[in-house]
C-alpha cells in the first residue's frame, strides 16, 4: 500500500482531512475529522527511533510505512498480541494509540476496522450510536 492509499482510506472518514503541521517532519500526515481533532498520523519509518520507543522485536525497517491510530485501551494488548506489526504507539501516549507497520500482518479489512474506531473514539461517537 503507497502512503497515497493509505491516507485515501483514512480520508473515508466522514469531513475527514489531512494536514502537514510540521516544518521539521514535512512528510507527516496528520488525519483529523470535522472538528480537526487527529485520528491518525502517518509517514515513513526510522526503525531505530520505533525500535527504541516501541521495542527492539518490531517488524520494520528503514522506510516502511506505519499508520498510528488511537485505540481502546483494552484493546491494545490484544491486537498486539494478535497481530506483530501492532506496536505500542510510536510518538503517541501508548495507553491510547497503536501503531501499526503496513503491509505486514494486518489486512486491509482489519486496518479498516481500527482505522474506523480510531475516528469513533475521536470523534466521541459510541458504537451504540452506530446504525
Amino acid at each position: 500500500m503507497t502512503k497515497d492509499e493509505l491516507i485515501s482510506e483514512c480520508l473515508k472518514m466522514p469531513d475527514s482531512f489531512v494536514d502537514y503541521p510540521f516544518a521539521t517532519a514535512p512528510t507527516t500526515a496528520l488525519i483529523k475529522n470535522a472538528k480537526g481533532k487527529m485520528f491518525a498520523f502517518t509517514d515513513f519509518a526510522n526503525s531505530e527511533r520505533i525500535k527504541k520507543s516501541c521495542g527492539t522485536d518490531a517488524p520494520v525497517s528503514d522506510g516502511d510505512l506505519f499508520l498510528n491510530l488511537k485505540c481502546d485501551p483494552a484493546l491494545i494488548e490484544i491486537l498486539k498480541a494478535q497481530y506483530k506489526a501492532v506496536l505500542f504507539g510510536y510518538c503517541s501516549n501508548r495507553n491510547h494509540w497503536i501503531t501499526i507497520i503496513i503491509d505486514k500482518d494486518v489486512s486491509l479489512k482489519e486496518l479498516r476496522k481500527m482505522i474506523q474506531l480510531s475516528f469513533d473514539l475521536v470523534s466521541g461517537i459510541k458504537k451504540s450510536d452506530v446504525k
